[in-house]
């Protein structure tokens, strides 16, 4: 007699259950790889992120540093046009001053010197004399001053005040031939007692300045102020 095959191996008991975690496995395999997939996408897009912010910097620090280079160089070129437009002007005046010529003091007259010393910005020293008469002052620059003192200045408005009174004034300077140096300070000198004498109310038309070249040895310190 045959024997009968036994159903009791398990077997309907073990397949089902297999099934069952094979599944569960890969459906959570499939859900860690979906989440590190999505973690690794985020670090890359970090990544990226701070990639183009490290390059932005060197760029944007490159733009500041041309725009700083940029700006010293159009104010060097700036000075530069203001500096040659003065020298210019400088120039005109100095060839407007030499075509006057210079003038004689009128004879029989005394002559009144007072000393300059100040330097601009802010002038310290008073002044040293006055030697009086009516007909010139003549103002000793020392140095490289080309203003005045307020005690200077009120001491030289004595002085001029008598010139004043004529109602002209003539301005003579000399300076050294070739020295350009002494004809800018020889200029200055000779604007700022114009400058005083407008203060006193003598009429721009009325002042007459001459600057002359004269040897090398010339005081260009001096500025002699006559009636005319």
């Amino acid at each position: 007699m045959a024997a009968r095959h036994s159903d009791n191996d398990g077997s309907d008991i073990f397949w089902p259950g297999y099934v069952d975690a094979v599944t569960n496995l890969v459906l959570n395999l499939l859900f860690l790889l979906t989440i590190m997939t999505v973690a690794v996408f985020m670090f890359a897009l970090e990544l990226g992120r701070a990639s183009r912010g490290a390059a932005e910097k060197p760029q944007a620090a490159m733009a500041k540093h041309d725009e700083g280079a940029g700006s010293p160089s159009t104010k060097a070129v700036d000075v530069a046009g203001e500096n040659l437009a003065l020298k210019q002007e400088v120039r005109r005046l100095t060839q407007l001053l030499e075509q006057q010529g210079g003038r004689l003091a009128k004879p029989g007259g005394q002559a009144r010197a007072v000393d300059a010393t100040a330097a601009v910005p802010a002038p310290e020293v008073g002044l040293d004399r006055t030697v009086a008469g009516p007909a010139e002052v003549v103002v000793r620059f020392r140095n490289d001053a080309v203003a005045f003192t307020a005690e200077e200045k009120k001491q030289l408005l004595d002085s001029l005040q008598p010139i004043v009174a004529t109602g002209r004034a003539h301005l003579h300077i000399e300076v050294p031939a070739g020295f350009s140096e002494a004809k800018r300070l020889g200029f200055y000198r000779a604007m700022a007692v114009r400058n005083l004498l407008i203060e006193m109310r003598l009429a721009k038309e009325s002042i007459s300045i001459s600057e002359v070249q004269g040897n090398s040895s010339a005081d260009a310190s001096l500025v002699r102020v006559r009636s005319r």
